[in-house]
């Protein structure tokens, strides 16, 4: 089913999870620049090469506003995309899907997502793995497996950008507990950064736990996002659209609410 959302960007809605791809009232296309695309570049800029895990595919928002963006602010090194994506009967449907005019001319590398699970041109190569994620993530913890399909260089592995914008923690459960979190610590370089809409209390517990630092994005055009970073140092985001980056105190947190749990895997 689709849905028109606030910036008249259209998303779909998943009936096996029973939520939409992205927030309607943020708009599918502002959710994306704004939680996810515009803070990692805003880091990451300067950067040789951005290695990115894009968690998960879904229509493709994030893996092409991406290369959209970093274009349109001619970043100058290479880009190596990763995303897994479970469900293989989306994929031929995002063939019809009614993207935005911002994306018109990225829609040739979604074709060929979709048909190849691959694209490749001078300093971009994107892969899009079909299964279950987590499993996919363990063949990232094994440098020299041969399940991985194309030969990027496997010390790409180590991502210095996350797209953590699974379906939530309620609904998908399995790709925001601490064990899920242990493995992005290990599979993510020292400068990681980390982008979700989350605020899920049990979630931001889970991953600091699992050794990550949580700061809040209050942001001005759509609703406030999270990033997670492994140092407590405050990331110095030039945003207009950022008003204000806080620490989220996850120790204060614990000790004043002794219910607050953790996810963990079953």
């Amino acid at each position: 089913m689709q849905i028109l959302t606030k910036d008249s960007s259209v998303t779909l809605y998943n009936t096996s999870f029973g939520e939409a791809y992205h927030s309607a009232k943020d708009g599918a296309l502002q959710e994306t620049l704004h939680k996810h695309i515009l803070p990692a570049l805003s880091l990451k800029m300067q950067e040789p090469i951005l290695s990115v895990l894009d968690i998960c595919f879904g229509l493709g928002f994030n893996t092409l506003c991406l290369v959209h963006t970093a274009h349109s602010l001619r970043f100058k090194g290479k880009i190596f995309i990763h995303s897994p994506e479970l469900d293989s009967n989306l994929l031929p449907k995002l063939l019809k899907h009614p993207y935005p005019k911002e994306l018109e001319n990225e829609l040739a590398i979604l074709e060929s997502l979709i048909i190849q699970h691959y694209y490749k041109e001078q300093d971009l190569e994107i892969v899009l793995y079909l299964g279950n994620a987590r499993e996919i993530l363990k063949n990232f913890l094994a440098r020299d497996s041969k399940d991985t399909p194309y030969k990027i260089a496997q010390n790409l592995m180590h991502f210095n950008i996350i797209f953590q914008d699974a379906f939530s923690p309620t609904k998908n459960r399995d790709l925001w507990t601490y064990e899920y979190f242990k493995t992005l610590y290990a599979i993510s370089a020292e400068n990681t950064l980390i982008t979700t809409y989350s605020h899920h209390s049990c979630m931001l517990y889970s991953a600091y736990l699992a050794g990550f630092y949580a700061f809040k994005l209050h942001q001005k055009y759509v609703r406030d996002s999270v990033i997670f970073t492994k140092t407590q140092k405050i990331p110095k985001l030039s945003l207009e659209n950022i008003s204000q980056i806080t620490p989220i105190n996850l120790a204060h947190k614990i000790k004043i609410n002794p219910n607050l749990w953790g996810l963990y895997d079953d």
